[in-house]
């Protein structure tokens, strides 16, 4: 027994030594540390600007996880399929801690290791066609000047408030200047200032070789029916002032599929704390009462460089910097004393130089802050330089209670699970009016989503916060489209003044103006109705701010 027990270990052991040495499977590249989270940014503040890198983190807040999915892989989010349909509505936040040099490409392949890990992410790769604006030379040619001159990329020319907040056809139309940069970067550019146009990433088939000079100017998608016929769509200005052209083709790229994902992350380590950082803050603002005699100012924008610029009342800057719609904010933020309702603030901000605050590099050109952060940064100047205290608590408020008819049923088709959640314009839709804007083309959209964005997106008509009370589970499909409330009126006067210059009388005293209210459409499209109500909601109560700012 002993000499058979020898024989078999100098056999093994011979098999062994005959055997070459197999290599160690690679490591994957991992996050040395990550804390992954659920976003707390309201859906109508969202402004994701993708992977950033902040003081040895990684930090890419408010993405959703087709996003997460393409950045990791290195496709564009309309190449990925599959998966549920919150891939493309649930926000996450991640900030990861990098070694020093870790280049783009490593963290986008960490990020792939962590959502492997942390959401259980498995996909599988193909390559089919997917929809793209390729961008050609029209036919009367290229109208792209020779580069030249100082500087390089595509700028915004910055423009002032527009004289009438509440008249689209004030708002000035977006200007670009692009110096020094290939035809490639033009559509780029443009796929990033316009993509309420551009819906899907640019293909430069143009041919053109070197680097170019170009000026253009377009109307924002959303103004274009307040302008009239001084609008200027894009395609038009692309085609008019660069004698280029844009056409929606199905172009084969690397495209995935989602086998499996979960919708909660797994639970960060203990040591994640460690990642969190202070909140982001001003390094200095100016604070001054807003001139009485210029135009009213009310909003948060980034004016270049490092400065940031603000206004409005102390109620608006609250509710901005609460994420809050100032539609609402009379019924959403209670307890602010009437001594500092009509006083309007004017500030300038300096954002920081380094951290989430500070401007990054997207695509050659400077970017703010994720609006998200911006907001962030107001917030503590409230804190600070007013001495803004709040809490929150369950108050009883005016309301618009989003129902369902006794009897009545929906006129919207209930989703399927796996169907892609997300609202946006539909320019081919039919419309019930011809002074509607355009139908949104909601799919997968829960009642509490859908009474969310009436109250984001319909600000005119919408002046207490929309609750659910349908009791409609589950997502659906449907289109909506209302005429804006000031086209409304102003078709209502003209119908009355054509009304009387005939010598003719309206019922009632009004002019059928032609057009379509929110609350009509709700009724009619969607076969739910608002109804105004007193309900029990989350309020924010202010039990503390100054009437002027600390010395």
């Amino acid at each position: 027994m002993k000499t058979t027990l020898c024989v078999c270990l100098l056999n093994v052991t011979a098999v062994f030594a005959q055997t070459p040495a197999q290599p160690a499977a690679e490591k994957p590249l991992k996050f040395d540390l990550a804390d992954v989270h659920i976003s707390k940014t309201s859906p109508g503040f969202v402004q994701s600007f993708g992977g950033q890198f902040h003081k040895g983190r990684y930090v890419n807040r408010e993405a959703t996880m087709l996003q997460l999915i393409a950045a990791a892989y290195g496709v564009s989010d309309d190449a990925v399929s599959g998966g549920p349909g919150w891939v493309s509505s649930d926000l996450f936040d991640i900030v990861a801690k990098v070694p020093d040099g870790t280049t783009r490409a490593q963290a986008n392949t960490m990020l792939k290791t962590l959502l492997a890990e942390r959401f259980g992410l498995e996909v599988k790769s193909g390559n089919n066609p997917v929809p793209r604006w390729v961008l050609t030379v029209a036919k009367g040619g290229s109208k792209l000047k020779p580069g030249g001159g100082e500087g390089s990329g595509c700028t915004p020319e910055q423009q002032g408030p527009p004289p009438n907040q509440n008249d689209l056809a004030s708002f000035p139309n977006i200007k670009v200047h692009c110096r020094n940069t290939t035809a490639t970067e033009i559509g780029n550019n443009l796929r990033q200032f316009a993509g309420a146009y551009l819906d899907h990433d640019v293909v430069d088939s143009t041919h053109l070789e070197g680097t170019w000079n170009a000026d253009i100017e377009w109307t924002a998608r959303g103004l274009l029916a307040g302008k009239g016929a001084d609008g200027i769509p894009l395609f038009t200005a692309v085609e008019k002032q660069l004698g280029l052209k844009f056409d929606l083709q199905d172009v084969p790229q690397p495209s995935l599929a989602i086998v499996h994902v979960n919708r909660t992350p797994s639970p960060n380590p203990p040591d994640a704390i460690a990642l969190s950082e202070a909140p982001p803050r001003f390094e200095a603002a100016t604070i001054k009462p807003a001139d009485p005699s210029a135009p009213p100012f009310g909003g948060l924008l980034y004016t270049g460089g490092s400065q940031m610029h603000a206004g409005g009342t102390l109620s608006g800057l609250i509710s901005m910097a609460l994420q809050i719609p100032g539609n609402v904010a009379n019924d959403m933020i209670i307890g602010i004393p009437k001594s500092v309702v009509d006083q309007r603030w004017d500030i300038l901000a300096k954002v920081p130089a380094t951290g989430e605050g500070a401007p990054t590099i997207i695509n050659g050109r400077a970017t703010p802050p994720p609006f998200s952060v911006a907001l962030e940064m107001l917030y503590g100047l409230l804190l600070e330089q007013f001495q803004l205290k709040t809490h929150s608590e369950n108050r009883e408020v005016t309301v618009y209670a989003l129902t369902l008819p006794t009897g009545g049923k929906p006129k919207m088709a209930q989703a399927a699970e796996s169907e892609r959640a997300g609202c946006k314009p539909d320019p081919n839709a039919p419309k019930p009016a011809a002074n509607i804007q355009f139908m949104l083309s909601c799919k997968n959209y829960s009642m509490a989503e859908v009474a969310r964005d009436l109250q984001q997106r319909a600000g005119a008509y919408i002046d207490h916060p929309v609750v659910d009370a349908t009791g409609l589970p589950g997502g659906w499909d449907f289109l909506i489209g209302w005429t804006p409330k000031q086209a409304l009126q102003q078709s209502a006067q003209a119908a009355a003044t054509a009304a009387a210059a005939a010598g003719e009388k309206t019922e009632g005293g009004a002019a059928d103006p032609g057009g379509i209210t929110v609350f009509e459409a709700v009724e009619k499209q969607l076969g739910l109705k608002l109804v105004k109500q007193k309900r029990t909601i989350p309020v924010i109560v202010v039990d503390h701010v100054s009437e002027k700012p600390v010395e």
